[in-house]
């Protein structure tokens, strides 16, 4: 079984690359011990995922059958184990459940307050003083609960008649239901399984299910289940199926129309609401109060599609205040927003390549028109024609494809001679994307609002937020509407850091163009997890989609970098140098 430190290193790893002197001081062991640690998961793992290093001090994960590794971790802990004990015992002791789990008392000492923490969301563990300790909800939700937990790992808990031919036979028998449409038949299995390992303390108070699809459906499985509880089961049943049924492209056309706000990109179409449609009749009619797999970080969405991780932030948010259900996390309705912020995305970028061989020139303008995304490419023959339609138009990137002798240190000129390969498509897509930024930095990261924080050791992260944004309104950096929403995005959490540099951003609607203002704080601050000694205070236009592109070249430019080197900045000189 792995330990709690060997979890810990996984999870540090999932999101980014870390070193070994960082790795050993988080954890509080030597350097020597979390090299063991390394060698013992990776043999662990067992070809599901990889902890290699990244040059002399940089280790990262790496995973290969990423459903696979999730499942892998979910049988070395326990806690999905000693949870299931306290959902299936209205109480339970301690002694009672280190017995049953077969682990020291200490251990679920230890285990139990974390356990509260990690799904406080969920539920609330309680206790009982002379008696132990118990989950408080309702029936209903105790069923779901279960039911997450069986869906997870079908005998997390050992029930009486339950073997593996019978929950094949289960699984057969439930594919052939009618009855629930839109709940997975895996679902449906695992609510079963809930109800049976329940099946001594459901109560049901009104009168029997008259659904009789069950029955022969559990009969034939060899479990054997009365009709209280096979009503309960069925009324469960129903009600998930309703509440998909109310789950309706108008529906979710209204939520979006109200959650709609100033300074945000307007991307709503048809595709949009049949994706978010399609993902909210999932999250009614299959909860998962507990989530599936180990949550891994979304650092790299945020980082990549800002405009969508907020958009969706603010969209779970106000679903969860209008319907009680538990939406899966937001980096799937994320990626809804950030296809169709790509579907708006119409600007194309003109790319000028020079060729003086007719049948080259045609068989690479092909391929990169249809390899790189909103891109027009225009062939000349000569320098000379290469330079009078520079005078006309300002392009991306000049390919030059040809014999002809171009300084490519000049801005915008790459050298890719002959037939371009995938690795030359790779290099232009890469200049695209970051070349307007590499050409002007200044532009988008000026001088002016550069400046040290004197934060207090115990000053919060939202006073720091509205102590910076102050001074930045006091300096005519950002206005007074700019700030309020950068204070506002902040305060709703998942809050998008890179590399231990925190970025505070807001959607603009005045016409300049992205600013971000590097400021160093005199004492660290936890954000999200993450200790932070840097901040980027950052204003984007929403009318400008290619200012999305800036926090993706920010998350590349950062990330090549070790965490040490990131914390050893000074001042806006030396951050300057790391994006050049």
């Amino acid at each position: 079984m792995l330990n709690e430190r060997q979890f810990a290193l996984l999870d540090e790893l999932e999101s980014q690359p870390v070193s070994l002197s960082v790795l050993a001081r988080q954890t509080g062991v030597s350097a020597r011990t979390i090299l063991r640690d390394i060698d013992y998961l990776n043999f662990t793992l067992s070809g599901k995922a990889r902890i290699r290093a990244m040059g002399s001090t940089l280790y990262q994960l790496d995973m290969i059958d990423r459903k696979g590794y999730f499942q892998l971790l979910q049988r070395h802990d326990n806690d999905d184990r000693m949870l299931a004990l306290l959902l299936i015992h209205p109480v339970i002791s301690r002694a009672q459940l280190a017995d049953a789990l077969n682990l020291p008392d200490a251990w679920v000492a230890e285990r139990l307050p974390r356990l509260k923490v990690r799904h406080a969301r969920a539920f609330t563990l309680a206790s009982r003083p002379g008696s132990g300790h118990y989950v408080a909800v309702g029936q209903d939700k105790r069923i779901i609960l279960l039911a997450n937990l069986f869906r997870k790992d079908p005998f997390v808990y050992p029930l009486a008649g339950i073997t593996t031919d019978t929950f094949a036979t289960l699984q057969e028998q439930c594919r052939q239901l009618t009855d629930w449409p839109d709940v997975a038949t895996d679902y449906v299995v695992s609510t079963i399984l809930a109800a049976y390992a329940l099946r001594q303390h459901l109560i049901d108070t009104s009168s029997l299910h008259g659904n009789h699809a069950l029955k022969p459906c559990t009969e034939r499985a060899g479990i054997w289940i009365n009709p209280v509880v096979l009503s309960v089961l069925a009324k469960r049943l129903d009600s998930l199926q309703q509440q998909a049924n109310g789950m309706t492209p108008e529906y979710v056309t209204e939520r979006l129309a109200a959650n709609t706000t100033a300074g945000q990109p307007h991307i709503v179409d048809a595709q949009l609401i049949e994706d978010l449609t399609g993902h909210l009749k999932r999250c009614v009619a299959m909860p998962q109060w507990l989530a599936e797999n180990r949550q891994g970080s979304m650092n790299n969405l945020k980082a990549a599609w800002p405009a969508a991780f907020d958009m969706s932030v603010k969209f779970i948010n106000h679903l969860r205040t209008v319907v009680d259900i538990p939406l899966i996390d937001s980096d799937l309705p994320g990626l809804y927003f950030a296809c169709a912020l790509e579907r708006h995305h119409h600007e194309s970028t003109p790319v000028i390549l020079l060729s003086d061989q007719n049948a080259i020139a045609t068989i690479n303008k092909m391929a990169i028109e249809r390899e790189v995304l909103n891109c027009r490419v225009m062939v000349v023959r000569t320098p000379e024609a290469l330079w009078a339609l520079c005078d006309e138009l300002t392009p991306g990137v000049v390919i030059n494809n040809s014999h002809y002798p171009l300084d490519d240190r000049q801005d915008r000129v790459l050298t890719i001679r002959n037939i371009i390969s995938a690795a030359g498509i790779d290099q232009i897509k890469d200049y695209l994307a970051s070349a307007f930024i590499r050409q002007q930095p200044e532009r988008f990261f000026p001088q002016d609002g550069d400046f040290h924080y004197h934060n207090a050791p115990g000053e919060s992260w939202a006073q720091i937020v509205n102590g910076i944004t102050a001074r930045l309104c006091g300096d005519k950096c950002m206005s007074s509407t700019e700030a309020q929403r950068i204070c506002q995005r902040e305060r709703e959490g998942e809050n998008l850091i890179v590399n231990r540099i925190a970025i505070p951003h807001c959607w603009s609607e005045r016409p300049q163009p992205f600013r971000g203002y590097f400021i160093t704080l005199e004492s660290s601050v936890c954000v999200n997890g993450d200790e932070v000694r840097h901040v980027l205070m950052a204003c984007a236009s929403a009318a400008n989609r290619q200012e999305l592109k800036i926090f993706s070249f920010l998350a590349s430019v950062l990330s090549r970098h070790s965490p040490e080197t990131i914390e050893k900045l000074k001042h806006y000189g030396e951050f300057m140098a790391l994006l050049r």
